[in-house]
């Protein structure tokens, strides 16, 4: 799977380094084995797995251990600016010499080998969390599970499975059931595995998996539940009770299950202290970024807002698609949507177009592959919507104000989590 490498950094990624390659685990435990094999000298990991859900649960989880005096590394992907988002360092980002040096040796240590970009950025972070102390690891698979770099890791405290949906349909299979397949690759024997409601399809697949490689499961609706209440709370039932609590700080009804997810790892993860009040500060305190945010857009009306979510398939879609149907009822909604080639448009689309009043198909600039415009008003026009196109997401901007009659309005900015360096030009 090709990805752009943002690091500007001399002879780096090297290149024999081909981002298109295929993940290779012999490969990659030479190369680990060449750096005194970190991933076996790890705190206690929590690896996640999912389509969507993944980051916000991490980030849920980190709040909430991090309110609780832990110490706690993180691994992302993918970046909005910099790529040192990607490793967190016992709470801390990693600075960009630090980064620079690691994959240096990386690269030094892989010789003639080819590893792949997302083997070889994954080694290094491995390397990072290995050196660095903490009293514990939270890693978010790149691309499926099974297959994952990620996965290298043997020895796990816990795993999740957030949400699963079709995504990367070319790599990890067309049906529901083959993506679950790659999913549930994460689990481990003994290892408790915390998952999120999901289709009967894909369940099954992982009840599956779960027999096969000996890991008990902790699924929503069967042994946690959670819901919003209807003045907003959060509540949170599983065999030791109930308890109402705050509202997750992100926007969205989706975070409500993110943060069930992340409640019920703290259940699940007995050797460490987190205490309700613990929670409830992760709960008030928790960010991430371009999910479901508002913007600060120059020179909008005063009764237009903006916001944006960086979801890229048809889960995120149908979940900000109900977002919009329940809390958007006032004012007109406007659509900017825009995205990478390969994505599944038409279901995405099927999804948001019946909620908003008017939409506008643009490009992706900082996409390396984007969808033209006109090829999207192309897919959009198949489903029965018509649509308009712009060059740009300012030009769609200006074109949404030049029809707007003045009422109360929002703009919905959806379909690319590389919409954000963009927005963050023009704020």
């Amino acid at each position: 799977m090709s990805e752009a490498f943002s690091i500007s950094m001399p002879h780096w990624p090297p290149p024999q380094w081909n981002a298109a390659a295929g993940v290779d685990a012999a490969r990659m435990r030479r190369l680990l084995g060449a750096l005194g094999n970190p991933h076996l000298l790890l705190p206690p990991v929590v690896h996640v797995a999912g389509t969507n859900g993944k980051g916000s649960t991490i980030a849920l989880m980190r709040a909430m251990l991090e309110a609780a005096g832990y110490r706690v590394h993180v691994y992302t992907s993918p970046h909005l600016q910099h790529f040192e988002e990607r490793m967190v360092l016992s709470g801390t980002p990693i600075l960009q010499p630090h980064l620079h040096a690691l994959l240096e040796e990386c690269r030094l240590a892989a010789g003639a080998e080819t590893p792949q970009f997302f083997e070889g950025t994954t080694v290094a972070a491995l390397l990072a969390f290995a050196r660095t102390p903490a009293d514990i690891v939270l890693v978010e698979t790149g691309m499926g599970g099974r297959f994952d770099p990620t996965n290298i890791i043997p020895e796990k405290t816990l795993t999740i499975i957030t949400s699963i949906s079709a995504d990367h349909t070319d790599y990890l299979g067309k049906t529901l059931a083959e993506i679950a397949w790659h999913k549930a690759g994460i689990m481990r024997a003994g290892v408790p595995c915390i998952v999120a409601q999901q289709t009967e399809e894909v369940m099954d697949v992982l009840v599956v998996q779960a027999q096969e490689v000996g890991a008990p499961l902790y699924v929503q609706g069967q042994h946690w539940a959670v819901a919003q209440e209807p003045d907003g709370a959060l509540y949170f039932e599983d065999m030791h009770g109930g308890a109402v609590l705050p509202a997750p700080a992100l926007h969205g009804a989706h975070q409500y299950h993110n943060a069930g997810l992340a409640i019920a790892a703290m259940t699940a993860l007995t050797e460490f202290d987190v205490s309700h009040e613990h929670i409830e500060q992760g709960l008030q305190h928790v960010q991430w970024p371009a999910r479901l945010a508002p913007v600060a857009w120059p020179q909008l009306p005063a009764n237009v807002e903006m916001w944006y979510d960086g979801g890229h398939n048809v889960g995120g879609a149908a979940a900000i698609a109900a977002h919009v149907q329940k809390h958007w009822g006032q004012g007109a909604v406007y659509l900017i949507f825009g995205t990478t080639q390969g994505k599944d448009v038409t279901p995405m689309l099927e999804q948001i177009l019946p909620c908003v009043d008017v939409a506008v198909m643009v490009r992706v600039r900082a996409e390396p592959k984007p969808y033209a415009p006109s090829e999207l008003q192309a897919s959009a026009a198949r489903i029965g919507h018509e649509v308009q196109v712009a060059e740009s997401l300012a030009d769609a901007v200006d074109m949404l104000m030049e029809q707007h009659q003045g009422t109360e309005a929002k703009i919905l900015v959806f379909g690319s989590l590389y919409f954000y360096a963009e927005l963050q030009s023009f704020l």
